[in-house]
C-alpha cells in the first residue's frame, strides 16, 4: 500500500510550515501552499465560470479548497468582497464557530477530522462529546491510580529518582506562588476574565478546536467572552487553549515549585554559557495559562523535547491518562503518529503500563519527562503550569526530539532553541568552577548521546570558551572515554 504525506504540498514536494500560506482541502486531508495553486483554478465566492486570477493576500481573503482528488481540478474558493467587509464583525463572535474564516494551525501532523460533519444525525450530540471519550473512560478506569502522591518536602529531596507522575500533597508548602485575582485578596478564585485583564483582551491566544484538534487564533477578549460569557449549552464547539505563555506579564506574577526552580536546566546554563547576545532570551516555556470549556479533549501527545510538567489546577477538574516512555510505547506512538486514520484510534488501546489521575482544584500534579498522555476536562477548569529540561533526563529529552523529527512536529510546536540549550549544557558538564551537584547523576551514557546531537551538522554554536563546536565536542567525548 502506497501511504500519501498529505502533510507535505502536493505540486511542490516541500514542508516549509513557518514560511507559507498554506490551505487544507475541504474534503481530505490534504495541505497545499496557496502560491502552488495554479491561478485558474483560483475563483471567486463559487463562481467556478470566470477565473479570480489572482492570489489571496492572507487567510482571511480564503473560503475554502478542495484539491483534484474530488474533481477534475484543484479549486481555490475565494470570499466576495462583502464577506471580506464583515471579517472583523465575523471574528467577534464569541462562539467562534467560524473555522474558515481563521488561519488553521496544525497542534500535530496527521488526519484533521471535524466529527461533527460524520453523521448529521448525530450532529447535536458530537459538539459536545469527543468521539474517543467512551474509549478514555474505559481506559481511565483500567489504569486508575489513587496512589502516586508524595509531600513537597521529599518531591523535593527524592526528585532524581522519582520517574513517575504524582500528586503533591501539600502545594501550598512547594514554593509556587499565584497570582492575586484582580481588587481582591487570597480567598477569592482566580478566574479567566483575571487572566484577561493582567494580559491585555487584545494579546492574541491559539485557541483549540476540540473535535478536529486544530487550533486558530483568536484573541483573549473574544476567548474570555467564550469561556465567561457564554453558558455551556450555547457553545457552538468545544474550545481549549492549552498554549498561553505568561511569564513575561510583569502584573501577572507566578513562582513556580522550588523542586522546578532547582532542577530547572535551562535555568542552570543560559545565562552562563555561550554569546549571551548572539542568543537571545531564553525560551518561553516557564508558565503557562490553561483554560478548557467542559468535556475538552486533548489527544495524545508529547510535550515538547520530553520536557517534564508541573501543573496547578486552580478551578475545575482535569483526568490524565499517562504512559512511559519504554521503547514499546514510543514505538507505538510513533506508529500512530504516522497513520493515516490517527485521528480515529484511540492510542490507549495500545500502550502499556498507563497511569490514569483525576486532578481537583488545589491540586498540584508533576509529570515526569517523556511520557505520552491524554487529558480531559469533565468541567470547566483553569490551569497553571510549565515545562522545563532537567539535566537527569537528557537522553530521553534527545530521543523525544528524533520523534519529533521522524513525525514531523512543525518548529513552532517544538521546545525553542533546544539544540541552543544542548550546547550550552555541553559547556555546563566542561566547567570544572561549577560544582552543581546535579551533574554528578549525569552518566556517560547520557553525555555520548548529547555528544551525538551536538555532532550533527545542523546543530549551530558560538562559544567564548571553545574556539569551535568540534573542540566542545571532542573535550565532552574525553569525558566519555575517560
Amino acid at each position: 500500500m502506497v501511504v500519501i504525506n498529505t502533510d507535505i504540498c502536493k505540486f511542490c514536494q516541500v514542508d516549509d510550515s513557518d514560511k507559507n500560506l498554506w490551505v487544507q482541502c475541504e474534503l481530505c486531508p490534504q495541505w497545499v501552499h496557496v502560491l502552488c495553486i495554479p491561478l485558474n483554478c483560483i475563483y471567486l465566492d463559487n463562481d467556478t465560470a470566470v477565473s479570480a486570477r489572482v492570489y489571496p493576500n492572507s487567510d482571511k481573503d480564503i473560503n475554502k479548497f478542495i484539491c483534484d482528488a474530488h474533481g477534475s481540478n484543484e479549486r481555490l474558493i475565494l470570499k466576495s468582497r462583502g464577506e471580506k467587509r464583515n471579517i472583523d464583525q465575523i471574528s467577534s463572535d464569541p462562539h467562534g464557530d467560524n473555522d474558515n474564516n481563521s488561519k488553521k494551525y496544525n497542534l500535530r501532523r496527521g488526519k484533521k477530522i471535524d466529527y461533527i460533519s460524520l453523521n448529521e444525525g448525530e450532529q447535536k450530540k458530537l459538539k459536545n462529546v469527543h468521539p474517543h471519550l467512551a474509549n478514555f473512560q474505559k481506559c481511565f478506569k483500567k489504569w486508575e491510580n489513587t496512589k502516586n502522591i508524595i509531600d513537597s518536602k521529599k518531591f523535593e529531596s527524592d526528585f532524581n529518582s522519582i520517574k513517575e507522575p504524582f500528586k503533591i500533597t501539600d502545594p501550598e508548602l512547594s514554593g509556587m506562588e499565584l497570582p492575586l485575582p484582580i481588587g481582591s485578596d487570597k480567598d477569592v478564585e482566580l478566574t479567566v476574565r483575571d487572566v484577561t485583564y493582567s494580559v491585555g483582551a487584545d494579546s492574541d491566544v491559539n485557541v483549540m478546536d476540540v473535535l478536529n484538534q486544530q487550533n486558530e487564533k483568536w484573541t483573549l477578549g473574544k476567548w474570555n467572552r467564550y469561556f465567561s460569557d457564554t453558558l455551556p449549552e450555547d457553545r457552538e464547539r468545544l474550545k481549549n487553549v492549552i498554549s498561553l505563555e505568561v511569564s513575561h506579564v510583569k502584573n501577572f506574577p507566578i513562582e513556580r515549585p522550588r523542586a522546578v526552580n532547582e532542577n530547572d536546566l535551562v535555568d542552570k546554563v543560559w545565562n552562563k554559557y555561550g554569546d549571551l547576545q548572539l542568543d537571545g532570551p531564553e525560551p518561553k516555556v516557564k508558565k503557562y495559562v490553561l483554560m478548557s470549556v467542559g468535556n475538552a479533549y486533548t489527544d495524545f501527545h508529547l510535550d515538547f523535547a520530553g520536557t517534564s510538567v508541573y501543573y496547578r489546577v486552580i478551578s475545575g477538574q482535569k483526568q490524565f491518562i499517562l504512559f512511559p516512555p519504554t521503547e514499546s510505547n514510543l514505538q507505538k506512538y510513533v506508529n500512530w503518529c504516522s497513520m493515516y486514520e490517527q485521528s480515529e484510534v484511540f492510542l490507549g488501546d495500545q500502550l502499556e503500563d498507563g497511569i490514569a489521575m483525576q486532578l481537583e482544584a488545589g491540586d498540584l500534579f508533576m509529570i515526569p519527562c517523556g511520557y505520552i498522555h491524554v487529558v480531559y476536562t469533565p468541567k470547566d477548569s483553569l490551569v497553571i503550569g510549565g515545562n522545563f529540561l532537567t539535566a537527569r533526563d537528557i537522553a530521553t529529552q534527545l530521543k523525544i526530539v528524533d520523534i519529533e523529527r521522524i513525525t514531523k512536529v512543525p518548529k513552532r510546536f517544538t521546545f525553542p532553541k533546544f539544540d541552543l540549550v544542548m550546547c550550552k549544557t555541553g559547556e555546563w558538564l566542561l566547567d570544572d568552577e561549577n560544582t552543581d551537584k546535579t551533574k554528578s547523576s549525569i552518566d556517560k551514557e547520557t553525555i555520548k548521546s548529547l555528544t551525538n546531537h551536538l555532532k550533527n551538522s545542523s546543530v549551530k554554536y558560538k562559544s567564548y570558551r571553545f574556539p569551535s563546536k568540534r573542540l566542545l565536542v571532542n573535550e565532552l567525548l574525553s569525558l566519555v572515554n575517560s
